[in-house]
């Protein structure tokens, strides 16, 4: 048995090789040398490849601590559906990827790369994209060319802008973006949207898009440790488990929605956000940036505009309406959806909202966040007190506040 040694990238690997007559016919055919070493381990590689190829389409070069794509995956590009590449030290990747027809997955955690693969998005029967854990800053809106694209993980790089129309991918199943760089969120239209699982934890996001909530077929949405300033209050369907934990400048959130560890710092820079600031024991709380007008349902009873009733009945009765027929301000808004649901009727609400800070004493706990109540109405307002009053022999203590409006915060 002899013993070689081979330099990769990171590491040098000793390699013990028994280079007797049997194996060498067996398997290479001439004698093992030290500068035949490197291209004996090579061929191996390229003989386990064939077989995994004809057996199902598979190729896994993960772990090798590759610089560059093998020629091997040109030479048997019409045959691979499924290429596994992980763990490397790939920083660009070859223009011929594009020519890999019936490639469905592709897997490149931890590698190099700097910047998103151009190629890929020539790819259309790509379904599974996975690039995590690499340090690309941005992501091409020609992605959308992927009409068959389920999955797509980009978690752990350094991304910081998402471009509307690819947030917006109608074949998106599993977006993982968590970990990365994003401030902001471009608005979401969820009527077109197959959404189940999104993840986005780990960033900078200070606002989400209140649509976020109105996604029919969400599972799962991860917004915990970021920098939220509030939360969708529009209700998310009841089998979705939302995590928005750790969001220490989050305050409040609506009554339907669970945060731990929140609200036990206080944000310094809400003039980022044009937006209505309400203060309640010593506590700034920042209501959605879509809502104009709110009122103390203490305070006097105000009749929303009529601008406002015509968006909520618009909204309901799903009147057709295109963008010849209604204002553009109006039409956006419409295609934007509600910024509130009311907690009693689940009315919408777009531009006004009644609000009700409460702070239930049975499990109320300083430096987390205060339970907020959105009503369309006072009367909504009392009939939902009534209720809980009558079926829970509970009171519940309303908070007074007063609204700071947009420009006067102090740091």
């Amino acid at each position: 048995m002899n013993m070689y040694s081979l330099k990769t990238q990171n590491r040098d690997f000793k390699i013990n090789i028994w280079s007797n007559t049997n194996f060498s016919n067996a398997v290479y055919s001439k004698p093992l040398t030290k500068n035949t070493c490197e291209k004996f381990v090579f061929d191996m590689l390229r003989k386990i490849t064939t077989m995994t190829l004809g057996i199902g389409h598979i190729l896994h070069w993960n772990d090798r601590n590759l610089l560059e794509f093998p020629e091997d995956l040109k030479r048997n590009r019409d045959v691979v559906y499924q290429l596994y590449i992980k763990n490397n030290f790939i920083e660009v990747l070859p223009g011929w990827i594009n020519s890999l027809a019936k490639l469905t997955h592709i897997y490149m955690d931890n590698n190099k790369l700097s910047t998103f693969p151009a190629e890929l998005c020539e790819l259309k029967g790509l379904e599974v994209l996975c690039a995590p854990q690499n340090s690309i800053t941005d992501i091409p809106s020609a992605l959308t060319a992927l009409k068959r694209l389920t999955q797509l993980n980009l978690s752990r790089n350094r991304i910081r802008n998402v471009p509307g129309d690819v947030l917006n991918m109608p074949s998106l199943w599993l977006l993982d973006l968590s970990h990365n760089e994003i401030e902001t969120l471009p608005e979401v239209y969820p009527d077109r949207l197959y959404y189940g699982e999104i993840l986005l934890n780990g960033n900078k996001l200070i606002s989400v898009p209140d649509n976020l909530s109105r996604l029919e077929n969400i599972e799962y949405l991860s917004l915990a440790h970021n920098r939220l300033l509030y939360a969708p209050a529009v209700a998310f369907r009841p089998e979705a488990n939302i995590n928005m934990d750790h969001n220490p400048f989050l305050n409040y959130v609506p009554a339907t929605i669970k945060a731990e560890h929140c609200g036990t710092q206080q944000f310094l820079e809400a003039h980022m956000l044009p937006n209505i600031i309400l203060t309640c024991d010593g506590r700034n709380l920042i209501i959605s940036p879509k809502i104009k007008e709110v009122f103390s349902v203490q305070g006097n009873a105000y009749c929303p505009t009529l601008k406002e009733f015509a968006l909520r009945a618009l909204y309901v009765w799903k009147t057709p309406f295109s963008k010849d027929s209604v204002p553009k301000h109006l039409c956006e808004q419409l295609l934007s959806g509600p910024a509130a649901s009311c907690m009693q009727c689940l009315r919408p609400m777009f531009t006004f909202s009644y609000i009700c800070l409460l702070q239930y004493d049975f499990f109320f706990r300083s430096h987390t966040h205060f339970n907020a109540q959105y009503f369309c109405s006072k009367s909504c307002h009392g009939a939902f007190k009534q209720l809980i009053t009558n079926r829970y022999q509970m009171v519940l203590q309303e908070l007074d506040f007063k609204i700071k409006p947009y420009g006067v915060f102090q740091s």
